[in-house]
């Protein structure tokens, strides 16, 4: 009898065990799957940059866009990047930048290639000369200078204010001459634009360079040129040139006091030409990687040492978001076709 019992105890302490087991495992697969509930996986880690990153100037050296890149590269705040990367100025002219350009599109699409590009870039797409498009083939990723051009005057003379030059320009076909750096250059569509709006031809002559542009009005062989003012600032502090205008739509705060054409003549209303320069992604690039070096290079065009670089210049920094950057790059290019209509 005492054999029976001691069997019988000891089959219910196993089923016991067993219960046990199941009801143990049961209850830790149950609080596996419901461990931290509605906590999100944590953000993946940009693995970027980690050498290097090249940036194609497509013009020479101690040009406008070089020195700009490089004064927002020293900008950079400390800690931004990596330890031992640093973005590097890699100058490829030709071709009015069209060398430069079309190379870095031929670089891969990594984030380890970024390019200058600008308005220049607009007006060859404009006039047919390229059929690279800045907003498709790019991501403009950061705004280097945004400031108007500018009509430069002779500092004495009938064409050392604006009302004298646009007075000059009305009394009849070619009585004003301008110099430009071509066709297709923004002076050349201002240009075409003055006798479009006014109904009288201006006479225009080219030059290899805005430098030789300046000589030519300095020395008196042109009326006026149309140039970024940094291109002229040691002629303006000499004296010897003067800013009559802008072309942008409004006054500019960077040249408070000189007047805009469009604000005083309603035969421009519509100019709106700008010196505007951007650097860009290559389009495919990865959108993290795109926006990664969007803040990293806006932190610096905001700091003070971008500030104080190009203070010497005449221009005011600004950041601008890319969708932005990118409807600049559409309006300006129907803007220009329109005028070359």
């Amino acid at each position: 009898m005492k054999k029976a019992i001691a069997t019988l105890l000891a089959g219910l302490m196993l089923l016991s065990l067993t219960a046990c087991g199941g009801s143990s495992g049961s209850q830790t697969q149950d609080q596996s799957q419901n461990q931290n509930p509605g906590q999100e996986e944590p953000a993946k880690q940009l693995d970027f940059p980690k050498s290097n990153i090249t940036c194609i100037i497509p013009y020479g050296a101690g040009g406008t866009m070089d020195q700009l890149s490089r004064a927002l590269f020293e900008s950079i705040p400390d800690g931004l990047l990596p330890k031992g990367v640093n973005f590097v100025v890699e100058n490829i002219a030709g071709g009015g930048g069209l060398v430069g350009t079309e190379q870095a599109l031929t670089r891969k699409a990594d984030g380890y290639t970024i390019a200058g590009v600008n308005g220049d870039l607009i007006i060859n797409h404009a006039i047919e000369a390229t059929n690279i498009v800045i907003e498709e083939d790019f991501t403009p990723i950061v705004c280097l200078q945004d400031e108007p051009y500018c009509l430069i005057g002779p500092a004495e003379g009938d064409c050392s204010s604006l009302e004298g030059f646009i007075e000059k320009l009305k009394s009849g076909d070619n009585a004003v001459t301008v110099a430009i750096t071509g066709l297709g250059s923004p002076g050349g569509l201002a240009s075409v634009a003055l006798s479009k709006g006014f109904g009288k031809q201006v006479k225009t002559v080219t030059y290899d360079s805005s430098s030789d542009c300046a000589l030519a009005v300095v020395t008196g062989e042109c009326d006026a040129t149309f140039a970024p003012v940094t291109v002229v600032t040691g002629q303006i502090e000499a004296g010897t040139l003067k800013t009559i205008a802008v072309t942008t739509a409004e006054e500019s705060d960077s040249l408070p006091g000189v007047p805009s054409i469009a604000q005083n003549y309603s035969e421009c209303a519509d100019m709106n030409l700008r010196s505007v320069c951007f650097l860009g992604a290559l389009g495919d690039t990865d959108p993290e990687i795109v926006q990664w070096l969007s803040d990293t290079l806006n932190e610096a065009v905001a700091s003070q040492s971008y500030a104080d670089l190009t203070a010497p210049m005449m221009m005011t920094p600004k950041v601008w978001d890319m969708d932005g950057m990118s409807q600049y790059c559409k309006e300006a290019y129907e803007y220009y076709v329109s005028i070359l209509k």
